[in-house]
């Protein structure tokens, strides 16, 4: 265990925290293999060296890159060839990380910010610990190290990686299932459930494919999701959300969710499930949501304090879960009643197992697709899943969910089901601490492909 000295003032000893994410020297160059979500059997063959690069952006955000490397490197190092995003500075100390992916501040202003900055760690099997040394200075040569950085104020813990690491897991099961010759995973639907997976990840849909010359998965939604967001406001709705957020392009001929929305309705749809889709896939692609629509859907609140996907479904979940994240994406107050009745109702649902069922029927046992769906609602809402509140006879939701990971990397639906493709996906958002939309920005269009018409002699 790594401590640093007691110097019996606290600037002192923020300082030689900071001190953890500021680089001394040149760091020795390694030979090291970048993979987007694991290490293939090939680099295993090659290195027996394996480390973990997780990055937390608040309290239950996070991202993990996984390398291999055949030689000693620097934690400076690691970071900088994870393929992160990575804004360094130099200062009187050394160099002194910035940002990453985004967050923090720009290099010509690295310390903008007075009272948040990134920390360095890393795992001893239990704990995080903060390194004596510059990140610059640091070295890695075992494998299965896992390294921390942390953007927050002064002492601000970082999650347990367990959580983390499983998703990184599921990732790389999810990877091995993509076809090879399309891109996708059979339909436009289970497709857009792997963009939303992955962007949780912050991995683009454009480098998600089998290999150089194969097909992306943003290759297999441009070619074959216009088709979905016409069909549906769900589908325009949840296709915004998932291109938003694993940097792909939306379909030419495909249409947003101010698409669906009828000002005779007053709403994208009656029903508020894919009502609820098309208020996140607005918030997505940075468009004013209608009043009415948000207003519609908070008017479909159930006594029960919970959604239902239509009328005379009964409140489930899966729907309020949604529809709770729709309206404080669009701006609820988590104080106000609707969020705070929504949050009763997850309380009424959640089995002693620590998961969530589908709906109030007593005896229904808990679900990973349901419980992954509540934990990013909770998210949303500024609960913490792993905290008191959600604590049932010591188990919570995370727990369940990770009980229900198989050795391959998969997730079960339920226990004793198998491996299920919807449940790992799924899953892997809330793994990840990420409740939708993931990241918003303005509509990227595909670019339209011709084809020549070529006349018959």
């Amino acid at each position: 265990m790594h401590n640093y000295p007691y110097f019996g003032s606290t600037s002192l000893r923020r300082l030689c925290w900071w001190l953890g994410s500021v680089m001394f020297g040149a760091g020795s160059v390694a030979m090291l293999i970048f993979l987007l979500v694991g290490v293939s059997p090939a680099a295993r063959a090659q290195s027996d060296n394996i480390a973990n690069i997780i990055v937390q952006f608040d309290d239950q955000a996070r991202t993990v890159r996984t390398i291999a490397f055949t030689r000693p490197l620097s934690g400076l190092a690691a970071l900088q060839l994870s393929g992160l995003q990575v804004v360094t500075t130099e200062t009187s100390f050394g160099t002194a990380v910035c940002s990453i992916q985004g967050v923090g501040c720009p290099a010509e202003n690295c310390f903008c910010d007075a009272n948040r900055f990134w920390a360095y760690s890393y795992w001893d099997g239990s704990a995080w610990q903060s390194y004596p040394v510059g990140a610059d200075s640091s070295l890695i040569t075992q494998t299965g190290a896992i390294e921390g950085w942390r953007w927050g104020e002064f002492g601000a813990a970082q999650s347990p990686p367990t959580q983390t690491l499983a998703a990184a897991a599921a990732l790389t099961w999810l990877h091995a299932r993509q076809n090879i010759t399309e891109g996708g995973y059979g339909s436009v639907g289970a497709s857009v459930e792997t963009m939303l997976a992955i962007g949780a990840n912050q991995l683009d849909a454009s480098d998600w494919r089998q290999g150089p010359a194969n097909p992306s998965l943003a290759d297999f939604v441009r070619l074959n999701g216009a088709a979905y967001t016409r069909a549906t406001a769900a589908g325009a709705g949840k296709l915004a959300v998932a291109t938003t957020a694993s940097a792909a392009c939306f379909p030419a001929a495909g249409i947003g969710s101010l698409a669906h929305y009828s000002p005779t309705l007053g709403t994208f749809s009656l029903q508020s499930g894919p009502n609820s889709w098309a208020i996140l896939g607005a918030i997505a692609f940075n468009e004013s949501v209608p009043v009415s629509a948000v207003t519609h859907l908070r008017g479909q609140l159930q006594p029960s304090g919970g959604w239902e996907w239509a009328a005379g479904w009964g409140a489930d979940t899966n729907s309020t879960a949604l529809a709770l994240q729709a309206l404080i994406a669009v701006g609820e107050p988590i104080t106000s009643s609707t969020v705070i009745s929504a949050l009763a109702f997850f309380e009424s649902t959640q089995n002693a197992d620590g998961g969530f069922r589908y709906d109030l029927t007593p005896g229904t046992p808990s679900d990973a697709n349901s419980t992954g769906y509540v934990v990013q609602a909770l998210i949303a809402a500024g609960e913490d899943p792993l905290g008191p509140r959600w604590t049932v006879s010591a188990t919570r939701p995370i727990s369940y969910l990770l009980a229900l990971q198989l050795p391959d990397g998969s997730f079960e639906w339920q226990p004793g089901t198998g491996a299920n493709q919807l449940a790992t996906q799924q899953v892997i958002p809330a793994l990840l601490g990420r409740a939708h939309p993931a990241l918003s920005a303005s509509l990227q269009t595909c670019l339209a492909l011709y084809l020549p018409q070529v006349a018959k002699p």
